[in-house]
């Protein structure tokens, strides 16, 4: 089979990312021809396509009035994107498309050639972007649904999204595509990586009929008994809805504990500020690492932590820990439901309560052995 990858960014991104180099990878070495179609950018590795890629294009920094609306009308719908599908289809000869992050940068123009050329398409959800206009049903670090039932206009008040035109280009964007029908008429099949997914959807008005769940696959690695001594382990990204202000506050509560915090974004100087407001030593800082230092923490730990206010559509922190064989402790909301079994293979508390977390803290550390059983027992 022949599948063409869709996606804004061909380097190591995110997680996102991260996770569609893995399955390219994977599907080669099961035998399929795959692609990527993509944005031009120089951290991405070459590859047969690259003269198909949309130019580079930046929707933030300073750009004068006219290369926002210019960058306004790319997001909504782009007429040059659609143009270097229409060629990247015709070389590659693709039997099925795989969509995953395309907004903005690509746009959903995409899926409207992919329709004209009779290509059967199938949207994977690594987000919530058609249910909100800011990607993740999230409002000032919290859980928010205030646009369900398509009242996207609401998004302009929330403040979910940083500046008032970036906000207005995000609802208009989100108008102008369920108008045109752009995801419910060119996409045969959308893939939930959580049943939670899947059913929030339906419980926005989608079909039932249109998605199958899929959980992320995730490589076992050898594991062995966690280090007494270890670090409680955080790795993600540092913003307001991922709870790290939480887990440091528990802090307080474990000076025994050590934690280590492995990311970047745009909380982190407030965080750090708030670790020294508290006066905590046992709380460390270690910034963005490549997987495989991230993966040489993790194996150090004695469990990690995930604190998210926000649904998350999967959860792949809590799969990368469990390949370790570590324990996981995680905030009961949405799809870590799914992947945290209570008792069994993590413990789970309820998101944004600092007493539950710091206990929890308290629960695995004071019986190392449980800990050791439920790391396993997730493998």
């Amino acid at each position: 089979m022949r599948v063409l990858y869709c996606n804004k960014y061909n380097y190591r991104f995110s997680g996102t990312e991260v996770y569609l180099f893995e399955l390219m990878e994977l599907m080669r070495s099961n035998g399929h021809e795959v692609a990527l179609f993509s944005m031009e950018d120089g951290r991405g590795e070459p590859t047969t396509y690259d003269h198909h890629f949309v130019p580079h294009i930046e929707f933030k920094g300073q750009l004068n009035w006219k290369q926002k609306i210019r960058g306004a009308a790319h997001a909504i719908y782009s007429t040059e994107a659609r143009r270097r599908i229409r060629g990247m289809i015709k070389e590659f000869r693709p039997d099925v498309a795989h969509i995953r992050s395309i907004y903005h940068h690509l746009s959903p123009s995409i899926l409207w050639e992919l329709r004209a050329q009779n290509i059967p398409v199938l949207y994977h959800l690594n987000d919530f972007k058609l249910l909100c206009p800011n990607y993740n049903l999230v409002c000032r670090g919290h859980a928010c649904e205030e646009c369900k039932g398509g009242a996207f206009w609401r998004a302009l008040h929330t403040g979910c999204y940083p500046g008032r035109a970036a906000r207005a280009t995000l609802v208009a964007e989100a108008y102008v595509h369920r108008w045109l029908g752009s995801y419910r008429k060119c996409v045969d099949l959308l893939l939930a990586p959580s049943q939670f997914v899947r059913d929030k959807f339906v419980e926005h008005g989608w079909a039932p009929e249109k998605f199958e769940v899929l959980p992320h696959f995730q490589r076992i690695h050898p594991t062995s008994e966690p280090p007494k001594d270890g670090p409680v382990v955080y790795f993600g990204r540092l913003s307001p809805e991922k709870g790290v202000a939480d887990l440091i506050r528990a802090m307080q509560q474990a000076p025994h504990l050590r934690l280590v915090i492995a990311g970047d974004g745009p909380q982190r100087v407030e965080l750090v500020e708030l670790t020294k407001a508290l006066g905590l030593g046992n709380v460390e800082f270690v910034g963005h690492l490549e997987a495989e230092d991230r993966d040489r923490l993790v194996a150090k730990s004695r469990f990690t932590v995930l604190p998210s206010h926000a649904y998350e559509t999967f959860g792949k922190t809590i799969v990368e820990s469990y390949a370790f064989g570590r324990a996981v402790i995680a905030s009961d909301l949405g799809s870590r439901r799914e992947l945290v079994r209570h008792g069994e293979t993590g413990l789970l508390y309820r998101a944004g309560s600092v007493n539950q977390l710091a206990e929890s803290f308290r629960l695995l550390a004071t019986n190392p052995q449980a800990g050791e059983q439920m790391g396993r027992a997730g493998l």
